[in-house]
């Protein structure tokens, strides 16, 4: 019946239908995670294949694609950008963050215009594993803050207290995780969380922008906002990527001799996780291609149900497959033992731009 092809492909708004480029962006980054990402999930990687894995990654050249249209490059949108973050979660979390860690700084410069603050100018050194920039998340009482990071000394995109203001700022941390006034609180591959006490005077800091500068927007609202878009891509990445585990393994998981998913049960608790995945990534694409400024609720909003919801999926990914889905090695217990880190840190936003951004 005619009718009914009509209405079912109108159920989705135009505007979310992905054109050419964001199709060809997306199955050349999913390829990448399908061959060389989703087989180490769980697994311990050699130092050589890793290496080569990074090189292969650097050839997917986010740094001209994040790169402003002004140098002649692509200058790509931040939805696009989310569009690709999502597909380097096929693999694990921490080998996705690893590849792409500059990601929301390097967005949030592009935007400022103060990519020239950057103590490394050439872009694809931040992707090529030879540098990156750390994640600062604030406290809400700006006593300290969070950061992930991955190598010692890197700079760190953080916010600053100047003359009892709030000012985004790059910052160079000690080197050493034991610092005094530097607690490590967790290892996840090559990358690491730490939560550091104010820094000092006598640690290196620049203003972004400079104290002088001139620029519309809140510099603070924009980084903390693509910080929430860089974790919600990578846990929305991840969720998808444990839906379709656990619609395959329904599928060949047999009880009473007929695959698990046609249990009613098992069909709906495979419903939940599926609805949970489609809303967490529409939900991003919404906030990730708003014109402007995103409201500061909206992503407030994005980032507590994202992180709720991927800490219940990874729960009921490791529930669905019994004792099989916490064997150490397969897709369940990786996402288990690391979403909650993530989910974590966007937690830390979330409670950050109350804090610090006025809602708008």
């Amino acid at each position: 019946m005619p009718t009914r092809q009509s209405l079912a492909s109108n159920l989705a708004p135009t505007s979310w239908a992905l054109h050419e480029d964001q199709q060809g962006l997306r199955a050349t980054a999913r390829q990448f995670a399908h061959e060389r990402l989703e087989p180490l999930i769980g697994h311990r990687t050699d130092s050589a294949s890793w290496r080569d894995t990074v090189k292969l990654a650097a050839t997917l050249d986010l740094a001209s694609l994040i790169s402003p249209e002004q140098m002649g490059e692509m200058g790509i949108h931040r939805g696009d950008l989310a569009l690709v973050l999502e597909q380097f979660a096929a693999g694990s979390l921490e080998h996705a963050a690893e590849l792409t860690l500059s990601s929301a700084a390097l967005m949030t410069l592009r935007g400022l215009d103060a990519l020239y603050r950057l103590p490394e100018r050439e872009l694809r050194h931040y992707f090529d594993g030879t540098t990156s920039i750390a994640l600062g998340i604030p406290d809400v009482d700006a006593t300290g803050f969070w950061v992930l990071r991955q190598h010692p000394g890197s700079p760190v995109m953080m916010i600053s207290i100047v003359d009892d203001h709030a000012q985004l700022a790059l910052a160079t941390l000690p080197a050493q995780p034991d610092t005094l006034g530097i607690v490590p609180v967790a290892v996840l591959g090559a990358l690491s969380i730490e939560h550091v006490v104010r820094l000092h005077a006598r640690e290196a800091t620049r203003l972004v922008p400079p104290r002088q500068a001139n620029i519309a927007g809140d510099p603070i609202k924009h980084w903390l906002t693509n910080t929430a878009i860089y974790l919600t891509a990578l846990l929305s990445g991840a969720v998808q990527h444990g839906v379709r585990f656990a619609l395959a393994y329904s599928a060949t998981r047999h009880t009473f001799r007929k695959p698990i998913l046609a249990h009613q049960l098992v069909a709906a608790r495979l419903a939940d996780m599926l609805t949970s995945a489609h809303t967490i990534h529409l939900f991003l694409r919404w906030i990730a291609e708003h014109d402007g400024e995103a409201p500061v609720a909206s992503v407030s909003q994005m980032a507590l149900h994202t992180a709720t919801e991927a800490m219940d999926v990874a729960r009921e990914l490791v529930q669905l497959c019994g004792g099989h889905g916490y064997v150490e090695g397969l897709t369940p217990a990786a996402r288990f033992q690391s979403v909650h880190w993530f989910a974590m840190l966007l937690m830390k936003v979330e409670a950050a731009l109350s804090a610090f951004t006025t809602p708008a």
